[in-house]
């Protein structure tokens, strides 16, 4: 005759089950954030590369603009 399963037996083998279920969708969810880290990092020095570049660079007029002095006549001397 099999054992009669007791009922705490039966809460523990379902609580460790549950447990490890969710060991295994956080350890899923880790790795996806990790990969997202990765990408971001990556992003993120190409974009920092591309500031530095940009902000070492001369700044030029658009062709055509002649930027004019305006003298306001109502400013005193």
């Amino acid at each position: 005759m099999a054992a009669p399963v007791k009922s705490d037996d039966n809460s523990v083998v379902r609580n460790e089950a549950f447990l490890e279920i969710e060991v295994q969708s956080l350890t899923a969810r880790v790795k996806e954030l990790e990969y997202d880290c990765a990408n971001l990092t990556q992003s993120n020095f190409e974009l920092s590369d591309r500031v530095k570049k940009l902000a070492s660079r001369q700044p030029a007029w658009p062709k055509g603009y002649r930027p004019q002095k305006r003298h306001n006549a109502t400013r005193p001397n």
